[in-house]
C-alpha cells in the first residue's frame, strides 16, 4: 500500500479534460492514478503522459473499468488518494444512443467509486465533473439571471438526470466533496471529437440558446487546484466556465469556431431560433455565475482570442487547405442545412427535444421531460 499523502486518483485520465488535469498535477509533483479503459488511445496518452527522468510527479497508469466494482475497490485500497476527481463519463449527445449504457457509467459507475472511497480509513477529497445539463433548459427572454450553484434543476435529457444522479450520489455520501458543474468545454481535442452526433445537437440547438464556454486548460486547472482544497470548498458546489468574453448566443460561438477552422461563419439564419414563449424549447446551457468559483479556484486564466488561437495552431497545415475552399464548403453547409430541415418538416422554431427524441427516441429523454 502506498502513501495517500500526494496521491490523486484521476478518472477519465486520458480524455480531453483528464490529460490536462493529470499534467497539471503531475507538474505539481504528484502522484497520479491515472485511472481509465484500455485501448490504443489511452495507452499512447499514458505513454505522452509519463514523466520523463528528473521531471516531478509520478504517473501510475490503472485500465480498470469503473463498471467493475471489485477492480475500482481493489485499485482505490491499495492506492489510497488523498484526492479522487471524477471526469470519466458517457456524455451527451453520443450517450443518447445508448442510455441505459450511458446510466451504469454516469451514475453506477460514480457509486463504485464513492463506495471504494468510504472504504477508506481516510477519507478522500471527491470532486465530480457535472454538466449544465442539470439544469435543463433555460428560456433566456423570461430567465434573464445567470445559473448559479442554487438554480433550480429540471434537467430535459437523460444525460442531465444522469449527472444530478451522480451528484446525489456524491452528495450523500458522508466524504468531503465539491461538485464542479462545466460550461461547453473547448479544446483542440474537442474538435476533433465532433461527428454526426454532434451534429444533430448543433441542429437542435436554438440559435440563440445563451452558451458559456470555457478553455479546456482553465477548466483543467479548477480541477487540479479542487484536488488540493478541502476545507475551503467542502460541500459547494462551484460553476466552471471562462471570463465575459467566453458567453455567447449559441449561433456566435459557432460562427468563431468555423471561422477558426477556416470554413468561415455560416450565419445566423442557417439555424432555427427558440420560442420565446416556450420554457421548455430551448437548450442545456445558459450564462454562468462563476464569481465563487473564480474566488476559490482561481482558474480564469485565458481569453476566448486565446482559446481560438490554440485551437487554429493545432490544425497546422489543414487550416489553410479548408480557406482555400472555405465558399464551396460554406454553400455545401447551408443548402444542407435548409435540406434538412425541410425534408424533416421542422417548423419556426427549433423546439430541441422534439427534435431529439425523433432522432434517438424518447430513452434520449430524462423521464420527467417525455412529455414535451
Amino acid at each position: 500500500m502506498s502513501s495517500s499523502a500526494n496521491t490523486v486518483l484521476v478518472t477519465g485520465a486520458m480524455g480531453q479534460l483528464g490529460k490536462l488535469t493529470t499534467a497539471i498535477l503531475l507538474r505539481r509533483g504528484h502522484r497520479v492514478i491515472a485511472l481509465d479503459l484500455r485501448n490504443e488511445h489511452t495507452i499512447a496518452s499514458a505513454r505522452g503522459l509519463t514523466p520523463a527522468p528528473g521531471e516531478p510527479g509520478e504517473l501510475l497508469p490503472a485500465f480498470v473499468d469503473l463498471l467493475d466494482a471489485a477492480a475500482v475497490r481493489t485499485l482505490v485500497a491499495e492506492h489510497p488518494p488523498s484526492a479522487i476527481v471524477h471526469l470519466a463519463a458517457s456524455v451527451a449527445p453520443p450517450c443518447y444512443r445508448n442510455p441505459v449504457l450511458a446510466h451504469r457509467v454516469n451514475v453506477d459507475g460514480t457509486t463504485n467509486l464513492v463506495d471504494a472511497a468510504k472504504g477508506l480509513p481516510v477519507p478522500p477529497m471527491f470532486v465530480l465533473a457535472s454538466s449544465s445539463a442539470v439544469y435543463g433548459p433555460r428560456n433566456p427572454h423570461r430567465f434573464t439571471a445567470p445559473l448559479t450553484g442554487v438554480t433550480p434543476l429540471h434537467p430535459a435529457d437523460c444525460y442531465g438526470a444522469q449527472k444530478l444522479a451522480a451528484e446525489e450520489t456524491v452528495a450523500g455520501s458522508g466524504l468531503p466533496y465539491a461538485i464542479l458543474r462545466l460550461g461547453a468545454i473547448v479544446s483542440p481535442d474537442g474538435l476533433r471529437q465532433l461527428d454526426r452526433d454532434y451534429f444533430i445537437l448543433l441542429r437542435a440547438s436554438p440559435r440563440d440558446n445563451r452558451v458559456h464556454a470555457v478553455d479546456a486548460r482553465d477548466a483543467a486547472l479548477a480541477f487540479a487546484n479542487a484536488a488540493g482544497l478541502t476545507a475551503e470548498i467542502h460541500g459547494k458546489v462551484l460553476l466552471i466556465a471562462g471570463n465575459e468574453s467566453y458567453m455567447f448566443r449559441q449561433w456566435e460561438i459557432q460562427d468563431d469556431m468555423m471561422k477558426v477552422t477556416g470554413v468561415g461563419a455560416i450565419g445566423p439564419d442557417a439555424f432555427l431560433p427558440g420560442d420565446p414563449d416556450d420554457d421548455r424549447g430551448w437548450g442545456l446551457t445558459d450564462w454562468f455565475d462563476t464569481t465563487e468559483a473564480q474566488k476559490l479556484l482561481g482558474f480564469q486564466h485565458h481569453s476566448w482570442t486565446d482559446t481560438q488561437v490554440w485551437v487554429a495552431d493545432s490544425l497546422g497545415r489543414r487550416r489553410a487547405a479548408i480557406r482555400a475552399v472555405s465558399p464551396v464548403l460554406r454553400g455545401t453547409i447551408r443548402g444542407l442545412l435548409t435540406v434538412l430541415r425541410r425534408r424533416e418538416r421542422r417548423g419556426s422554431y427549433a423546439d430541441p427535444w422534439a427534435f431529439i427524441r425523433t432522432k434517438y427516441g424518447t430513452e434520449a429523454l430524462a423521464p420527467e421531460a417525455l412529455d414535451v
